[in-house]
């Protein structure tokens, strides 16, 4: 019986995760714009830095069963994330928190009784705008432009309250996630897939049973049908070097991928000479302009790495990373009260992630607004059996923004392909 052959544009996780699944009924094309497999995932090895880095995806969060399933398959272990949390209080004293801000269980509250949906920002100063709420109001906040990357104004609180009220363990995989894109590539290549780097795709120009797409170094490749992996950042942004065009156009679709937030973020990892923090400390909050940072326990590797969400974070974007480790190292003598050149004389390696600047992500990961659920299940659905779309921004449940919601969509949108 004759095979179909697919195209798949993207090789983040998505992508491997389709490719392996496809290639037993499909004659499986991969094209991946970038020079290394794995999109979001960006697993490195510096020197100055004594273990594998994580420059993108960090943290298997929660009960995430996909992604629990496919590391035992590769034989890959987890690390339970520990150490406690400290904030810098406006004394400028680091003191250890013992649990949420006052006030939190009833916000939660709040925002599960809520009948219809509403951004949070709305949200906190309708049902906590008093100056008694000062804290939970800064706390919600930084939850969600700090780890969600979202746009207060946008992000809904219905989606919110359903990722927060299933907060569980985090775990970080030994070795880094690039162990586990490496599994997937190899299996894919043992099962016949044909994968592609530095192929970056410019147009796709399809009708029904068929697709044709073509690279920005004029080559034409050519399939029964088409997956398209890219991230969101990529797909609502039309004026950009690795925009995709549409031919026909699809602008329904496209218009509708605008109705999902996609965030960005700064991630600053600095390696030190020894470690000038406490032995149990897991992360740090402040007010600094890079305000997050965490440690790797429970390795005892003396490495910080440094975390700006959301609009402070794409502030912080459009800087050079010169400017950006200055300000990294300010924010640290800050939080740690010492002379920033205290830290300078302690520092051993760099380095700087600057997502929205990453042309071939242009962006971190996605978050759900009050617009996005009436859209994901349209999204979801393939163009004439022949165009179809896939990724952790289509994702709707417990793990968005996560390297699970990436795997979990890309199974479930595999299963529609005929």
């Amino acid at each position: 019986m004759h095979k179909k052959s697919i195209a798949i544009i993207g090789g983040g996780i998505s992508g491997l995760i389709a490719a392996r699944e496809l290639s037993s009924r499909y004659h499986v094309l991969l094209l991946e714009s970038a020079a290394v497999f794995g999109g979001r995932i960006r697993t490195v090895n510096e020197q100055g830095f004594k273990q594998p880095i994580e420059g993108g995806a960090e943290f298997v969060h929660g009960a995430a069963d996909e992604t629990l399933r496919l590391l035992k398959e590769a034989g890959i272990n987890l690390s339970k994330v520990s150490g406690a949390f400290y904030r810098l209080q406006p004394n400028g004293k680091l003191s250890k928190e013992d649990g949420q801000v006052e006030g939190w269980e009833l916000l939660m509250k709040k925002m599960g009784e809520l009948e219809h949906d509403i951004a949070l920002g709305p949200f906190l100063i309708h049902y906590f705008g008093g100056s008694q709420y000062n804290a939970l109001r800064t706390q919600a906040i930084t939850f969600a432009e700090g780890f969600d990357l979202a746009d207060i104004s946008k992000v809904s609180v219905k989606s919110l309250y359903q990722e927060w009220s299933h907060q569980s363990e985090d775990h970080r995989i030994d070795g880094g996630y690039k162990r586990l894109i490496d599994y997937l590539v190899n299996d894919c290549l043992k099962k016949g897939c044909e994968l592609m780097l530095n192929k970056t795709v410019k147009e796709v120009r399809w009708h029904i049973g068929n697709v044709q797409l073509f690279t920005a170094d004029a080559v034409k490749y050519e399939a029964d049908q088409c997956l398209i992996t890219v991230p969101l950042g990529i797909l609502q942004k039309a004026n950009t070097p690795m925009a995709l065009s549409f031919t026909p156009p699809i602008t329904d679709y496209l218009s509708a991928l605008a109705d999902i937030g996609f965030g960005t973020v700064i991630k600053v990892i600095l390696s030190f000479k020894e470690r000038f923090w406490e032995e149990d400390a897991g992360f740090f909050f402040s007010e600094e302009k890079i305000p997050t940072w965490w440690t790797q326990l429970p390795s005892h590797i003396p490495v910080l790495t440094g975390w700006a969400g959301g609009k402070q974070g794409a502030a912080l974007s459009l800087l050079t990373e010169q400017q950006l480790i200055e300000i990294a190292l300010t924010s640290l003598a800050r939080i740690f009260n010492k002379d920033v050149s205290w830290i300078k004389e302690r520092l051993a390696g760099q380095l700087i992630f600057n997502w929205l600047q990453q042309p071939t992500v242009l962006g971190a990961y996605s978050y759900a607004t009050t617009a996005s659920a009436a859209v994901i299940n349209y999204l979801n659905t393939p163009i004439d059996d022949t165009v179809y779309f896939a990724g952790e921004g289509l994702y709707d449940g417990l793990h968005p923004g996560t390297v699970e919601a990436a795997i979990v969509n890309s199974l479930a949108v595999i299963r529609k392909m005929n």
